[in-house]
């Protein structure tokens, strides 16, 4: 079912939904045949608006021919950026974002230092007509930067502000439907897990899976081969801090040894204490691991994989065997290949033991 402005229309020829990570927006594009479409939902109404409301549900009612949006789940809830019209093809084709694009298009040229994060969350949800769904914080944004600092006071968007507080008290931000979550990152071994399993062929039978198609690949320059360097200049103690990690990283070869070197990544982030640029440069080279086992599957379309699912593969026998976690997730609906899914997803392999 796809709804305009809370309406449910007929006519659409197929859907696609990419549902991504932390700190993006998901995305939508849907199809529709003009001769499928019925006043005051017509062609010309769509292509002369300016502003349009998307929500696209899917599911598995008890009878295909005869059912309410109560037996589908909503899968997206966004506005339209673009208005695509075809009269040869006799087609239109909306395309958007979640409603993460109210905080994405807006402004903010607002000092905050004497809000928490949590606080400074809830009032953006709130601007936008979101349901704050945020975790309590006690620290001032003031904190973070001890005296006045340019990331607090320039004009930005609220959506890059919000996920710098995020990025500063080592939380995560996302909008789903109609809420904006602000709060730690999900433990993932208490995550729900979505197993992916593979039997190889033999002389008897075809290989098995509950994937349609399923691919790795291995990025042999990450792991154990990069370092994070933070270095950072504290105005209130006058005094700059450099931070490497891991420790003990060949920066390059030296003479007299055949040690690899690593890719050094640098950073500069300003008035960070010591301790701040340690656990800094800590939390980026766990993040940059994360991208050297990659996993790609085509499944059949289902409501329950989500970005926040932690995806177990076995069954290859090689090192691909491990935990995935999706980044993004793709779905789509048509009447020709019916509902499939697709998910890219990344972690690093069990070689390498995050800090």
């Amino acid at each position: 079912m796809v709804k305009i402005n809370g309406t449910p229309v007929q006519g659409w020829l197929d859907w696609e939904i990419e549902s991504n990570s932390y700190r993006e927006a998901d995305t939508f594009r849907v199809t529709f045949v003009l001769s499928g479409l019925v006043a005051p939902f017509d062609e010309a109404w769509f292509v002369s608006q300016t502003t349009i409301g998307v929500e696209i549900l899917a599911g598995f009612p008890a009878d295909p021919a005869n059912y309410g949006a109560s037996e589908l789940d909503s899968l997206i809830i966004g506005n339209v950026d673009e208005v695509s019209y075809d009269p040869a093809q006799r087609t239109l084709e909306l395309s958007g974002r979640d409603l993460t694009s109210l905080l994405i298009d807006a402004k903010t040229a607002e000092k905050w230092q004497n809000q928490t994060a949590s606080e400074i969350a809830t009032t953006l949800a709130k601007r936008h007509g979101l349901t704050p769904v945020v975790t309590a914080t006690t620290d001032t944004i003031g904190r973070f930067y001890q005296i006045d600092h340019v990331s607090t006071t320039c004009v930005e968007t609220e959506w890059d502000f919000l996920c710098w507080i995020a990025q500063q008290t080592q939380f995560v931000v996302y909008v789903k439907g109609n809420e904006l979550h602000f709060g730690p990152q999900p433990d993932p071994a208490s995550a729900p897990q979505y197993p992916i399993t593979w039997t190889p062929a033999d002389d008897s039978q075809p290989f098995t899976s509950n994937t349609k198609q399923l691919s790795f690949t291995r990025t042999l320059t990450v792991g154990n081969t990069i370092s994070v360097t933070v270095r950072s200049w504290n105005a209130k103690q006058r005094a700059g801090f450099n931070a490497t990690y891991p420790q003990g990283h060949a920066k390059g070869i030296r003479p007299g040894t055949a040690t690899q070197p690593s890719q050094a990544y640098s950073y500069q982030i300003p008035n960070l204490t010591q301790d701040q640029a340690t656990k800094r440069a800590r939390a980026i080279y766990n993040e940059l691991i994360k991208n050297e086992m990659r996993m790609r599957a085509e499944l059949p379309g289902d409501n329950e994989l989500s970005t926040l699912h932690v995806i177990p593969v076995s069954g290859t026998g090689t090192s691909f065997d491990q935990n995935y976690f999706p980044e993004a997730i793709t779905r789509r609906m048509d009447f020709h290949a019916g509902y499939t899914m697709e998910a890219r997803c990344r972690n690093h392999s069990s070689d390498v033991v995050p800090a």
